[in-house]
């Protein structure tokens, strides 16, 4: 699948969500369920790539920054929750993690962006279509985030990133 075909699926599916994860969930769920099987799995594979791709220690501080901490499996559901803003959010972070100060998270405030649930919908509807479990051959993640490494202690998020660091503090 290629880019251009799975960000309108990610897209179309937000716009019709309501405002809410649950209603999203739902919303992608049915466009991949309508989907043939291989087009299911060409999304989670695509999925899997632009979640590599966001492997940073850039997007990982930001991450830490919004949600007061962030530890390896909250900044996968983070990367997950970042693809699921669309493609223009995600481009733009992926350059300026500082981008996302101006992004509205979600009705719940900075625990939304950590949308777990995302990265299993596309096996979740292959599975209501099928009745089989999805099994496909993935890109190994990236062993260890690219990037330069930041500090949690003292001042060094705050210094890399003044907006969100303004925004959401640092616990």
């Amino acid at each position: 699948m290629d880019h251009a075909e799975f960000w309108t699926i990610v897209e179309s599916s937000k716009a019709t969500s309501g405002g809410s994860f649950d209603g999203y969930a739902d919303s992608l769920a049915s466009r991949l369920e309508a989907l043939p099987p291989e087009k299911i799995i060409a999304f989670q594979r695509t999925f899997d790539e632009l979640r590599n791709k966001a492997y940073s220690w850039d997007l990982w501080g930001a991450a830490y920054v919004i949600g007061g901490g962030c530890s390896d499996d909250a900044f996968t559901d983070f990367r997950s929750w970042l693809i699921s803003m669309g493609r223009e959010t995600y481009e733009k972070a992926l350059v300026d993690p500082e981008s996302l100060a101006t992004v509205t998270i979600g009705p719940n405030g900075e625990e939304d962006a950590f949308f777990e649930e995302f990265a299993y919908m596309a096996a979740r509807a292959y599975e209501e279509k099928t009745g089989r479990n999805m099994t496909y051959e993935s890109a190994s993640s990236p062993a260890e985030p690219s990037g330069i490494e930041w500090e949690e202690d003292g001042d060094d998020l705050a210094q890399r990133y003044p907006k969100l660091h303004a925004k959401y503090g640092e616990s």
